[in-house]
């Protein structure tokens, strides 16, 4: 509860775009205004900012928000140019292997005071986001690991990438599930070769091999044992 009983943060807008790179995917980059205590100087409440937050939506009508609710393009450090005011610009613009994010910064906030850290100078401009291709967000795993497992599906294709970033000590081993949840002959966890390193398009490998061809059509689940990393996404090519 703010001190003027009214909501701590108002949305002033959102850059919604369709996103090319799978199908039926649209994400908003949206506009949170923030101000919630109370602070000197100013009738208004503080920190009187704006950052970006991340959601996601099937349609283009319902959107779920998404990374933990954790700012996607969070203020600048004090002193810079972006510290009071980040507005996201549509739309994101690929780059091979890269997303990059256009935005406006300020550094003075929604009640007209500027950053302290500044010296009393005005700073403003545009800057350039860069974020890894599908790397909207992430599934973590810390030293002592975890596993993540799908929901059921179907695949067309003949090999499995990942998008995924390991630490020198982390990796992630893959299993092939039947739809109980059984692992299949030859893609159980003791068949996965470890996939280590950071790309955007990791093989993954069995004992067998990456072939995954067999298995087209059919209804599995994927389990994740990971430890250490950060797994962004995952695709079958042919």
């Amino acid at each position: 509860e703010t001190p003027t009983n009214q909501p701590p943060v108002d949305y002033y807008g959102a850059d919604v775009f369709r996103y090319t790179e799978t199908a039926d995917t649209y994400i908003m980059l949206a506009q949170p205004f923030w101000h919630w205590y109370r602070r000197e100087g100013t009738s208004g409440l503080g920190p009187s900012t704006f950052d970006v937050r991340l959601a996601v939506s099937r349609d283009g009508k319902s959107f779920r928000r998404v990374g933990k609710r954790q700012p996607f393009l969070p203020n600048g450090p004090d002193g810079k140019f972006d510290s009071r005011f980040v507005w996201a610009m549509p739309d994101p613009v690929r780059m091979g292997d890269e997303l990059w994010i256009y935005y406006a910064g300020m550094n003075r906030d929604h009640d007209g005071v500027l950053d302290p850290a500044a010296s009393g100078k005005l700073l403003s401009g545009i800057s350039r986001a860069v974020l890894r291709l599908d790397g909207f967000v992430s599934a973590d795993a810390g030293y002592h690991g975890g596993t993540i497992t799908t929901p059921t599906i179907r695949f067309q294709g003949q090999r499995l990438e990942l998008n995924v970033q390991t630490s020198g000590g982390g990796c992630v081993l893959v299993e092939v599930l039947d739809e109980n949840g059984k692992p299949l002959s030859g893609f159980s966890k003791s068949d996965a070769r470890p996939v280590v390193g950071d790309s955007v398009r990791m093989p993954v490998a069995w004992s067998s091999g990456t072939n995954v061809g067999a298995l087209a059509g059919r209804s599995i689940r994927l389990r994740f044992h990971m430890q250490d990393c950060k797994l962004y996404a995952f695709q079958f090519k042919e």
